[in-house]
Formats: structure tokens, C-alpha cells, sequence
């Protein structure tokens, strides 16, 4: 009983030796890596890659409006093409620029054929970007209720 009496009144005891190596070794690792940050990158000598020709970058350029005028007849801008006709255009404005986009715009009067049309034009001159603007319904009427545009 009397044993057991005394090592119940002993302490535990923390052995601090490895704790004080860890913190002294990263003490210097630390020393050590701050150091590095002084050195000017002009004292490591380097050859850097050289360009001959570098083509000027350039921005994208804006997306060509195609305005559907009636069934196979698109204008863009001023000229009106054919269906075969746009196909050689979009595939020169391709091959000026890979991502050329184009926003597809036509009376809400124009059947779904018509639009598809286009659309297959579009794919065919592998135009990858395609955009059709719509308006909501909200814009189109007017103070009293009646459409707007007729």
C-alpha cells in the first residue's frame, strides 16, 4: 500500500531534449532559407529563348451580323449573299480568325426552316460560335398593350 502511495504522488515528466532539437534545427533551417531571398537575380547567369518572328497580338475581332431578309437571302452589312455565297464568306472570316462569332438576327415573321438554314450555313463554314438576339415580350408592347412592331 505504501507503494502504491508514492508513485501516485510523482509527477509525469516531459523529456524537453528533442522538443529543443526540433526547434534549434529549424531555427537554422530558417536562418538558412531566409538568406537565399537576398540574392539578385541578376548574379545567376542565364541565357533566356529568343524569338525571330513574333506576329503582334491582336484583338478579336467583332462578330459578323447576318440579317436574315427572306428565305435564302442574308445580308451581311450592305451586301445580301446567297446561302452558298455566306458559306465562302464565313469560311474566309474563319480563316482570318479561328473563333469568329456571328449573330444570326431575322424578323419573328421568318419560319424555323429559314433560320435553319442559316444555321447550317454556319455550321458548314465551321463558324463555332452562333448567336441568335431575342427581345422579351415586355419590350415589344406598347403603353396601350399593342405590339410595338408589327
Amino acid at each position: 500500500m505504501l507503494a502504491s502511495r508514492v508513485q501516485a504522488d510523482e509527477s509525469p515528466v516531459i523529456n524537453m531534449t528533442p522538443m529543443v532539437d526540433v526547434i534549434l534545427c529549424l531555427l537554422v533551417f530558417f536562418m538558412a532559407a531566409t538568406r537565399l531571398y537576398d540574392w539578385d537575380e541578376n548574379e545567376f547567369v542565364v541565357k533566356v529563348p529568343e524569338v525571330s518572328d513574333a506576329a503582334p497580338l491582336t484583338a478579336a475581332p467583332e462578330d459578323l451580323e447576318l440579317t436574315v431578309r427572306r428565305p435564302g437571302v442574308v445580308a451581311v452589312g450592305e451586301k445580301t449573299y446567297d446561302l452558298d455565297g455566306l458559306v465562302v464568306l464565313l469560311r474566309e472570316a474563319r480563316g482570318r480568325y479561328a473563333n469568329q462569332g456571328v449573330v444570326i438576327r431575322g424578323d419573328a415573321s421568318l419560319t424555323y426552316q429559314d433560320m435553319a438554314d442559316v444555321l447550317s450555313a454556319c455550321d458548314r463554314a465551321g463558324i463555332p460560335n452562333i448567336r441568335l438576339p431575342v427581345r422579351s415580350r415586355d419590350e415589344d408592347a406598347g403603353a396601350d398593350g399593342t405590339p410595338a412592331f408589327r
